[in-house]
């Protein structure tokens, strides 16, 4: 995919994300940027676009439509990123982006093959960063500290070491430093 395409992409999603209502997209997208740059030196364009879409319309799928609890996580989860990948390849296909890169984008918005596709680990390992450095003190909020630890726990266990090495990097406050250490046992 030639440069010029792919920034008018990167400038498509963004302007969509700048429509989110609560004001958070477009900085979340930034941040996923950010992390990618600084995990990978050549990432795919397909790893791109995923990356800076990744909550692409995310306030249209609230997750107070879904019942409360882990499951009602999961399943909201799993439908906001099935409704984010076909928005974004209904984004690329307006572009006239090849159906194969299309599909690519759409898989890894959708995580699949976490275990066994590089690709998707760094997709993951981006959104991981950006809860640690970005959201955990308003997640943290209001929230029992001891089920905010179990949850970072499963979140240290969706990073690659990669990744992991970057989160030791972050400049994250004191309040979560002390729940990410309590989590993983430094």
């Amino acid at each position: 995919m030639d440069r010029t395409l792919l920034e008018r992409i990167v400038e498509a999603i963004d302007r969509r994300h700048a429509e989110d209502p609560a004001g958070r997209e477009a900085a979340y997208a930034r941040a996923m940027s950010g992390h990618l740059e600084a995990l990978q030196s050549v990432p795919s364009d397909a790893l791109r676009i995923a990356v800076r879409a990744q909550h692409f319309e995310r306030w249209l799928y609230p997750r107070s439509d879904f019942p409360p609890g882990r499951q009602g996580y999961l399943r909201w989860r799993a439908e906001a990123a099935r409704r984010q990948a076909e928005a974004v390849g209904t984004l690329l296909e307006s572009h006239s982006v090849d159906d194969a890169t299309t599909k690519r984008v759409q898989s890894l918005m959708m995580k699949r093959n976490r275990l066994r596709d590089p690709e998707v680990q760094t997709l993951e390992d981006c959104a991981c960063l950006v809860f640690l450095e970005s959201e955990l003190p308003r997640f943290a909020a209001g929230r029992e500290p001891r089920r905010v630890v179990e949850i970072l726990r499963r979140t240290w266990r969706k990073m690659s070491e990669t990744g992991r090495r970057r989160a030791l990097e972050l400049p994250i406050d004191r309040s979560s430093r002390d729940l990410l250490e309590k989590a993983v046992g430094w």
